[in-house]
């Protein structure tokens, strides 16, 4: 069964271009799609997450990020589900293929009156999932997202970021992290100088699959060329399309950020 994605009404309003071209593409290859009335743009973040029996599952939104009361306009409230998961967590930390998934090691820190192996195995089974693979976050990254980091190829690899110019340290890490699940890892290359203090994370990794369509954000550089060859090659039985993200980007996200999923209408 094909998914409806769902976006936010926000993105229509105030990114009216992007919204018209993402529809254009979801047009052109037959998928579903709604616009739901939220307090953001970052739809992945809070609505529930689906599995591929068709459930949805509903978890505590209270991201670190938006505590101060000054944010608290922008935290969308979802009504627990029939099926929740009683811990706080993001949407965007929850890269799923399967029965596999992979989080960074942020939901320790989200739940500490839990302890890891509390935390791994509720999820496990509310998801459920014969694995999941906990990854270092990034440093510096203030949302701690692995949607931003990894993405599944197929059950026993993944695609990841090559952090390696930014900090050989942390890449081994991230790296020895998934081989040790025993996945084969490819990297998105990326050439030197792409990162920039305004450019501080590779968002071709956030892009989202629907049948056999997998929609790419891009920056609308040079750049985009390499990474789009990368992809194509990996993703070799899939139509690959390419949507212009840059002002959605700049804002900290990009296409798996800006979109969930459900089943039916």
């Amino acid at each position: 069964m094909q998914p409806t994605i769902l976006l936010s009404a926000l993105l229509a309003k105030y990114h009216t271009k992007t919204a018209k071209s993402l529809c254009q593409i979801f047009d052109k290859h037959g998928v579903k799609y709604e616009f739901l009335e939220t307090k953001d743009i970052w739809m992945r973040d809070f609505m529930p997450i689906l599995l591929d029996d068709g459930r949805l599952i509903s978890y505590d939104y209270d991201p670190d990020y938006l505590k101060d009361e000054k944010y608290s306009h922008l935290r969308t409230k979802i009504q627990p589900l029939k099926e929740h998961i009683n811990l706080v967590l993001d949407g965007g930390n929850f890269v799923r293929l399967g029965v596999k998934a992979i989080m960074t090691d942020k939901i320790f820190r989200e739940n500490p009156l839990k302890t890891k192996t509390e935390i791994v195995e509720i999820i496990k089974q509310k998801c459920a999932l014969n694995e999941l693979i906990i990854i270092p976050r990034q440093p510096y990254d203030m949302l701690g997202h692995s949607d931003a980091m990894v993405r599944w190829i197929d059950e026993n690899s993944v695609l990841v970021n090559d952090f390696s110019n930014e900090s050989k340290s942390f890449n081994y890490r991230l790296i020895k992290v998934l081989k040790k699940s025993g996945l084969d890892v490819k990297f998105m290359k990326y050439r030197e100088g792409f990162f920039t203090k305004k450019r501080d994370w590779g968002a071709y990794l956030n892009f989202i699959k629907i049948k056999d369509v997998l929609i790419v954000p891009i920056y609308g550089i040079d750049d985009d060329d390499v990474a789009l060859q990368q992809i194509k090659k990996i993703y070799s039985g899939y139509k690959v399309e390419a949507i212009n993200l840059s002002e959605i980007i700049e804002l900290g996200g990009a296409l798996h950020c800006i979109t969930a999923e459900k089943f039916g209408r």
